[in-house]
């Protein structure tokens, strides 16, 4: 028996909105994975792929188009390799430099920046100058003012007593290295400069009136409100100087090459020189994978410092 009615009607109209609303559901459902797709699909082909073929190719060696694994050959002749330990020296104290000038300096320019003078906001916009400005104008100009004959800083150098004016600031290794460290220096240091400003402005000027009217001085303020508010961002920007500085290629290598010798030839600079120049792929390799453990292995100690400290602020919050 066949029933018909407005029960019927009502019961199919709502089996009909059920339908379209479990399909709007489940596209709902899909649309974040769609959105997320096209990334994945870039990170799997030019990070993830690579890194893996990279790894493979660290325990291969490959010779007249023929491949062959060969175990850990090539990670031997990194040990016995001088130009390797030599890098090695290189990125340490390269990476080191550039933390200790990039947070020191940053500090130093956000504190002045913080200060309330006529034209601090075009100061500012000015400040980011060094930090947009691309690698390969950035070196044109440095070679240019450490050129031994009519380089202004060679200029400048020659009003001191005893000092030559035709510096050979590139072709001697410790010049070299300095004058890499201030080259890359002066352009990174707006990047942590304003990130450190922005932090100056976050802290509460209810804790530097109290402090006046304590009687406390500049220095004072200094130390007992600005730097330990400023604790978290240094210990954070110190991971990121670290990564930055490690893996740093461009400037070094349109400047100096890695040359004179290994003075400024850092862990990327080598892989790229053994890679691309003397096609050693193998070998490139087995020396990213040891810098990629190295530059994890140094995030990671960034890292704890940064939660340790995190850590025992909030301890000393809640004592408080």
């Amino acid at each position: 028996m066949v029933t018909s009615g407005p029960g019927r009607g009502r019961r199919a109209s709502r089996a009909g909105r059920g339908g379209r609303g479990g399909r709007t559901v489940t596209r709902g459902r899909a649309l974040p994975y769609g959105l997320l797709a096209p990334i994945l699909i870039f990170e799997t082909v030019f990070v993830l792929y690579p890194i893996v073929r990279g790894f493979l190719l660290a325990f291969q060696n490959t010779s007249f188009g023929q491949t062959k694994y060969v175990g850990l050959t090539n990670f031997d002749q990194m040990v016995h390799d001088p130009f390797f330990w030599g890098s090695i020296r290189t990125t340490l104290e390269f990476t080191l430099s550039m933390v200790v000038i990039w947070l020191g300096l940053g500090l130093l320019v956000a504190l002045l920046m913080n200060w309330n003078f006529k034209g601090r906001s075009f100061v500012r916009s000015a400040l980011a100058l060094p930090w947009a400005m691309p690698d390969v104008p950035t070196v044109l100009t440095f070679t240019i003012m450490l050129d031994p004959n009519f380089g202004v800083l060679n200029r400048v150098a020659a009003w001191i007593p005893g000092v030559s004016h035709d510096i050979k600031w590139l072709t001697s290794p410790t010049l070299a290295f300095i004058a890499i460290v201030i080259m890359v220096g002066w352009k990174g240091f707006p990047f942590f400069g304003l990130i450190i400003l922005s932090s100056l402005q976050g802290i509460p000027d209810d804790l530097y009136e109290a402090a006046r009217v304590d009687g406390a001085g500049p220095f004072q303020r200094f130390r007992a409100i600005t730097f330990p508010s400023l604790i978290p961002t240094l210990a954070f920007l110190s991971v990121l100087a670290f990564i930055f500085s490690f893996q740093q290629f461009s400037l070094i290598y349109l400047s100096t090459g890695g040359g004179p010798g290994t003075s400024t030839s850092t862990l990327s600079v080598l892989i790229y020189n053994q890679a691309f120049q003397d096609f050693n792929y193998n070998y490139a390799s087995a020396v990213a994978v040891v810098g990629l453990a190295l530059a994890l292995v140094g995030t990671l100690l960034f890292v704890i410092f940064e939660r340790r400290v995190a850590r025992s602020r909030m301890s000393a919050g809640s004592e408080i």
